[in-house]
C-alpha cells in the first residue's frame, strides 16, 4: 500500500472539477427509490428495478435515515466509495505495473476521464458507484492469500450491480497477465450458476430501450470513444475533441510495445463493458465505471515516458472541455432542474 495516499491530488482535483454536483437535486429513479425507502421490505425486489438490494434498497435506506431529502449526504456518501475505487484503481495498477508513478497515472486517467460524468450528478447510478468499488475491491483482496475475504466482496458486488457477473472472467484475464493460478478461481467461477439462476428467477428489463440487439460494432466504437475521453454527444461538440483525440492516439501508437499489457488492458475494457456491447438503443456512459481500468492501464503503463507530461495535457483538457460540454448539454443536466429535495 506503499505511495497510496499520492491519490490525494487526483481526488482533490476531482471533487474540484465536480464540485457542482455535490448539490444535484433528486432525479427519476432517485424519487421513485426514496419512496421505497420510508417503508415495504428492504430486500424484496423493486418493481421494474433490477435486483440490486445493496447499491439500491439498502443504500437510500440507510442515506435517508441520516440525511433525509437532502441530496448533499447522498452525494458524499457516493464520493466516499468513489474515493475507495480510486485507491483500489491505484494499488491495482500499482501490482500489475509494479511502479507507483505509473499506478498514479492509471488513477489520474480513470478518475477524470468524464464517462463518470453521471456518477456524480445522478444520484440513481449508486448502483455503479457502489458496485464498481465492490468489484475493484474483490479483484485486489483475490490476490491476498486468504480467498474469503474476496468472496464476501464478490458477493456484494453482485448484490449491488449485475455486471459483477463478468468478475471471474476478469480474474482469469487477470490471472493470465500475472501468472497466478489458485484454486480459489474455482469458488468465484462456481458462484456464477447460482447468481444466474437467481437473477432468472428475480428477472431482468429485456424490452424497450433494454432489448438486446446484435448491432455489436456501432456500440464498440461508441464506447471505445468514451474511453478516450470523448464525451457524449463529442459529434456536437467541433472538431477540438476530435483533434486532440488523434493526438492521444498518435502518442498511443507509438508507444506500443508491451503487448502483453495491452492484451490484458483491451480484455479489462471489453470484459467489463461486454454486456451494454448489446444494448445498442440504450448506450450510457457511466456503463464503463468498471471497464475504464482497461483503458487507463494502457495509457498509464505503455505511454513513452518522454510523451507523458504532453499526454497528460491533452488528456486533462479532453476533461476541462468534456465537462464543460457537458455541463451544457447532457440530458441529466437539461432534464434535472427542480430544486432540492422537491418532488
Amino acid at each position: 500500500m506503499k505511495h497510496w495516499l499520492s491519490v490525494l491530488p487526483i481526488i482533490l482535483l476531482t471533487a474540484f472539477v465536480y464540485r457542482a454536483s455535490f448539490t444535484a437535486p433528486f432525479f427519476q429513479d432517485d424519487k421513485i427509490l426514496l419512496n421505497l425507502a420510508t417503508g415495504g421490505n428492504l430486500f424484496a425486489p423493486i418493481p421494474n428495478f433490477p435486483y440490486r438490494p445493496i447499491s439500491q434498497a439498502l443504500f437510500y435506506k440507510i442515506c435517508f435515515f441520516f440525511f433525509g431529502l437532502n441530496p448533499l449526504g447522498y452525494h458524499l456518501a457516493l464520493f466516499a466509495f468513489f474515493v475507495g475505487t480510486v485507491i483500489l484503481v491505484f494499488l491495482l495498477a500499482q501490482r500489475f505495473l509494479d511502479s507507483w508513478t505509473r499506478a498514479w497515472l492509471v488513477a489520474f486517467f480513470y478518475a477524470l476521464n468524464v464517462s463518470l460524468f453521471a456518477n456524480f450528478f445522478w444520484i440513481a447510478t449508486s448502483y455503479f458507484s457502489i458496485g464498481g468499488f465492490f468489484f475493484f475491491l474483490t479483484i485486489w483482496l483475490y490476490f491476498q492469500k486468504n480467498a474469503w475475504p474476496a468472496l464476501v466482496s464478490f458477493i456484494l458486488a453482485l448484490g449491488s450491480n449485475e455486471i459483477a457477473f463478468v468478475l471471474p472472467l476478469i480474474l482469469i484475464i487477470a490471472s493470465w497477465f500475472q501468472n497466478y493460478w489458485p484454486k480459489k478461481l474455482g469458488l468465484f467461477v462456481g458462484l456464477l450458476p447460482i447468481f444466474l439462476g437467481l437473477r432468472l428467477l428475480v428477472g431482468l428489463p429485456t424490452a424497450g430501450d433494454y432489448s438486446v440487439g446484435l448491432n455489436f460494432l456501432s456500440p464498440l466504437r461508441w464506447y471505445s470513444l468514451r474511453a478516450f475521453n470523448l464525451p457524449e454527444g463529442v459529434d456536437r461538440a467541433g472538431p477540438v475533441f476530435y483533434l486532440l483525440f488523434v493526438a492521444l492516439l498518435a502518442m498511443l501508437l507509438v508507444s506500443l510495445k508491451n503487448r502483453r499489457l495491452l492484451i490484458f488492458g483491451a480484455g479489462f475494457f471489453l470484459v467489463g463493458a461486454l454486456p451494454f456491447f448489446f444494448l445498442p438503443a440504450h448506450m450510457s456512459s457511466y456503463y464503463l465505471t468498471i471497464a475504464l481500468f482497461g483503458p487507463a492501464l494502457i495509457f498509464g503503463g505503455l505511454v513513452r515516458a518522454k510523451l507523458v507530461s504532453l499526454f497528460v495535457g491533452v488528456y486533462l483538457l479532453l476533461t476541462i472541455f468534456g465537462l464543460d460540454f457537458l455541463s451544457r448539454t447532457h440530458w441529466i443536466i437539461l432534464k434535472n432542474t427542480g430544486p432540492i429535495g422537491q418532488f
